[in-house]
């Protein structure tokens, strides 16, 4: 995604996600997070989730203008024959009907998305950073290289969809369903996924750091080369999960389920697994192991149930 940015404070925000986007597509899916290869994780200035956000910010971010490759401006989006690259800023979406629609590099940003019917559609490349989108469906759609930061997803539905590639810093996720979905090589910092179901999902070399995954459902899924450090999985459905070669410094497992989940070569340093439930967890190679792990593995293996926690005096 590339655009021509008339601000420098807003052309400081955007070629943060810009690199992102870019280092991603060449990356060739190489273990980006694998253990000791990055320094500690940035939290000191993260995206806030939208309700949190001044409006000030808010407003800086969807006023600017975003021009096109080759200088026009946008054209306004009309909801009956939308078109690539419309500009939908601030728009009434609530309730449309766009299956198998295609609207490639549109701005969305600021606009009400709610209980909007998308699924089979191509959205890739497009903007929707403070969009409120609660419970609109976008199964099967392609959302890859997208920008959602600060995004209101909340219970959105995105089965088997593309969404590798974008930015979800600080967007409201609680009650996504995205099952089988490609999350692959994006950016949750500081997101809420509370309660959402991931199951069979792929969100390989992903950025996830200081992430809310509460009772969330990872069945099944692939996190693997990614960074989950300072995360919360407490309560967490994470059977048969593979976290292989990630890194998950102080990431907080209590009471989680993690019966045939994958922690090979992924570094566990200061990770709590307290009531945590293990059958045949494998930990081979894995770094940094807590003491209190440590001690129940047998032949790289634990079975049984963790009752010490790590912060437990």
């Amino acid at each position: 995604m590339t655009k021509r940015i008339s601000s420098g404070f807003l052309f400081f925000m955007l070629i943060t996600g810009t690199i992102f986007f870019h280092s991603c597509n060449s990356s060739n899916n190489q273990n980006v997070y694998a253990c000791n290869n990055e320094a500690v994780p940035d939290t000191s200035n993260m995206y806030k989730l939208a309700n949190f956000t001044s409006k000030s910010i808010r407003k800086t971010v969807i006023n600017e203008e975003m021009f096109l490759d080759n200088g026009e401006k946008r054209k306004k989006g009309i909801t009956a024959i939308p078109q690539d690259k419309d500009d939908f800023r601030f728009a009434d979406l609530d309730e449309v009907y766009w299956n198998g629609i295609h609207i490639q590099n549109a701005d969305f940003r600021g606009s009400s998305f709610r209980s909007a019917k998308c699924d089979d559609a191509d959205l890739s490349h497009s903007d929707f950073r403070f969009s409120d989108m609660k419970w609109s469906s976008f199964n099967r759609s392609n959302l890859s290289s997208c920008l959602f930061g600060r995004g209101t997803l909340f219970r959105i539905h995105v089965n088997d969809a593309n969404l590798e590639c974008s930015d979800f810093r600080g967007a409201n996720m609680f009650g996504v369903i995205g099952h089988r979905a490609n999350f692959r090589n994006s950016d949750f910092t500081n997101a809420l996924m509370k309660e959402s179901e991931f199951t069979d999902a792929d969100f390989t070399g992903s950025k996830m750091v200081h992430v809310k995954f509460i009772i969330t459902v990872f069945a099944g899924a692939k996190l693997d080369s990614s960074d989950f450090s300072y995360s919360d999985f407490t309560g967490a459905g994470l059977e048969e999960t593979s976290f292989i070669n990630s890194r998950l410094w102080n990431v907080d497992f209590r009471g989680a389920h993690l019966q045939e989940a994958d922690f090979r070569g992924a570094d566990i340093k200061g990770c709590n697994f307290f009531a945590v439930e293990f059958m045949e967890t494998d930990f081979t190679d894995a770094i940094n192991i807590p003491p209190e792990i440590q001690e129940l593995i047998i032949d790289n293996k634990i079975t049984g149930v963790c009752s010490v926690g790590s912060n437990d005096d």
